[in-house]
């Protein structure tokens, strides 16, 4: 084995004297090549799935820092048995790395550098520029790349039971980059989100019909939502299921309690499958009343704050205006009623006159 002999000079010095750590014997790196291939299925690939297939960065390029997984990545992934499942890796600067799938089970080499390593069928990778990359098409020696990163996709269809477990995405860095991922199948339906607001009795502010928020100029008011999945889910789904978060906004703007407003609160209570949020308005001003949504997922529901002596006149002729229209839409539909029932009468006196004429 190769060896190096490194030295390290300690940052400080103590009583004016600078120390120095013994030497130390560290082994050379692997080179890239012999990484690669403890990593690589000897049966080769049976199919290419990547943007370019596999990728080879310029040599001698600089690169300021290495790969890295992207903060946002969706971890755990819930399907049905018969369906497909997608696991996105989110990479940024790959450079001249490539990425793998790797089944945790069997540690079964699935996809490499963008090529299938498996023989079952159901499995296919893609890969592709992170949202936000310049152009539709990129390859690792593109700058865009670079900036936005990369979506690397392990796909199974026709999913079974047995397809349930860990999946490493893999960087062939040395040491290796890991991140895991979790699929869960099932054969039972998959829960859904709901959303509703909850007009809370004896809340700051008074609760009103129709999703109405009362509140006075220079108080607070309090708008409660909930979130839950439906139907209830097993124990065993529910582990799979992402955690349940409410975010609220106001006349379409996101809500932050660090804002410059101030006086804005978020009380979120959660249970196994339900999750309750309550935003709290302190010293309420004009520009508070409004339409405001909370947001789970990809369902929301609405409340409206209204606000004593700003929005009481407008409300009540709009009440008033509303109250006149449904008045006059039932006299309408009496007459158009009166009307049907007469017609034949009608006819038949018509017809009588007629005849007494002649």
């Amino acid at each position: 084995m190769n060896l190096q002999v490194s030295e390290k000079v300690c940052g400080p010095c103590i009583e004016g004297k600078a120390t120095r750590t013994p030497f130390k014997l560290t082994p050379r790196p692997r080179s890239r090549r012999v990484a690669e291939l403890l990593h690589t299925d000897i049966a080769g690939p049976t199919k290419n799935c990547g943007l370019n297939g596999p990728r080879g960065g310029e040599r001698g390029v600089a690169v300021v820092s290495g790969p890295a997984f992207s903060a946002r990545q969706q971890a755990v992934v819930l399907a049905r048995v018969g369906e497909s499942a997608a696991l996105r890796c989110n990479v940024v600067r790959l450079a001249d790395r490539v990425v793998s799938w790797v089944r945790s089970s069997d540690l079964q080499i699935l996809t490499h550098a963008g090529y299938v390593f498996t023989a079952d069928a159901r499995v296919s990778c893609a890969e592709a520029p992170a949202a936000g990359a310049p152009g539709a098409v990129l390859t690792s020696r593109d700058e865009g790349w670079q900036r936005a990163g990369s979506v690397h996709t392990l796909r199974i269809d026709h999913l079974r039971e047995s397809d349930s477990g860990r999946y490493e995405c893999q960087i062939n860095t040395e040491p290796k980059l890991s991140l895991f991922f979790n699929l869960t199948v099932v054969e039972s339906q998959l829960p859904t989100v709901s959303v509703r607001a909850v007009v809370e009795e004896g809340a700051d502010g008074e609760g009103g019909a129709g999703g109405v928020v009362w509140g006075a100029v220079g108080g607070a008011a309090q708008l409660a939502c909930e979130a839950r999945y439906e139907p209830t889910p097993t124990p065993d789904v529910l582990g799979a299921l992402p955690p349940l978060s409410i975010q609220w906004l106001h006349e379409g703007d996101s809500l932050d309690p660090q804002s410059a407003r101030g006086g804005i609160s978020l009380d979120t209570e959660r249970w196994a499958a339900r999750t309750v949020s309550r935003l709290t308005l302190a010293a309420l001003g004009a520009s508070d009343a409004g339409r405001y949504v909370c947001v789970a997922g990809e369902r929301r529901a609405a409340l409206r704050l209204r606000l004593h002596g700003i929005d009481d006149r407008d409300y009540e002729v709009l009440e008033g205006e509303i109250e006149t229209m449904q008045r006059d839409q039932a006299v309408a539909r009496v007459s158009a009623a009166v009307r049907r029932s007469l017609a034949p009468l009608c006819a038949w006196l018509a017809l009588l006159l007629g005849l007494y004429l002649t």
